[in-house]
């Protein structure tokens, strides 16, 4: 586990340096202070407004950070061929993989918290009495669950394609993912067979990104969805996650590096 921890050591030091991370904070910052502009054009509704563009906020950001960053994630060593030098130590592939996909995940979980935090205390501020608002607390691990897939179907992507075509491939999926249930009723009315096809399989092989979002809302608007319902999408995701993993490992040790 040493080798798979100085990796994403090195992967986290290396994304902090990325100036694009910088430009998309500062975007996402800006973004959130905004609400409170709309939230004073809706009486009544500028907490609630806040909150729910806030959230948007994280989760959009920081799923455009883990596409764009995570994409170039093994390319990128590829390209520089340091992963040349890397294979020639005792680090075997799934190390490599796993030590990427941890760097990045620990760069998103700083974003999440760092943001989320930023909320936090606009919206506590904006309350009369000052109180935290425990249910954005509770939203922002579901978030951060959302992106930890996104990292790892970035991470897939990027070891067997250029980083333009893995965002292509990624934000692909990410919308796939939150439009499950509309790609579904399109394939129940189109005439086309082979459409139909397409539609269902992308349907049943993407996750239901847009239950995430749902229970976030329901958790936002007070409802608490379970500790059931919690422990299923947590599972759920986490095995989409490991296939990811596994497969970008397989694809991977299948490459052969001088």
């Amino acid at each position: 586990m040493n080798a798979v921890l100085t990796l994403a050591l090195n992967t986290l030091r290396e994304t902090v340096r990325d100036r694009v991370l910088y430009a998309f904070l500062f975007f996402a910052f800006i973004l959130t202070l905004g609400g409170i502009v709309l939230g004073s054009l809706s009486v009544g509704q500028n907490l609630r407004i806040l909150v729910d563009l806030g959230l948007a906020t994280i989760s959009i950001f920081g799923g455009i950070i883990a596409i764009f960053v995570g994409t170039a994630l093994v390319y990128k060593e590829i390209e520089k061929r340091t992963i040349y030098l890397i294979v020639t130590k005792p680090i075997k592939r799934w190390q490599f993989i796993l030590g990427k996909f941890l760097g990045l995940a620990i760069c998103l979980l700083i974003v999440t918290v760092l943001m989320g935090s930023f909320l936090l205390a606009l919206t506590t501020y904006m309350t009369p009495d000052y109180k935290i608002s425990f249910a954005l607390i509770y939203s922002l691990p579901l978030i951060y669950l959302e992106l930890l897939f996104i990292t790892a179907i970035a991470t897939f992507f990027s070891t067997f394609a250029t980083p333009m075509m893995s965002v292509v491939f990624t934000l692909g999926a990410w919308l796939i993912g939150h439009l499950g249930q509309s790609l579904l009723a399109l394939a129940q009315i189109t005439e086309s067979a082979s459409a139909k096809t397409i539609l269902q399989i992308a349907y049943w092989v993407m996750p239901d990104l847009a239950k995430l979002t749902l229970t976030r809302a329901e958790i936002t608007n007070g409802i608490s969805p379970g500790p059931e319902l919690i422990t299923y999408l947590v599972a759920y995701i986490m095995a989409y996650i490991v296939f990811l993993l596994v497969l970008s490992t397989l694809i991977t040790e299948r490459r052969e590096f001088p």
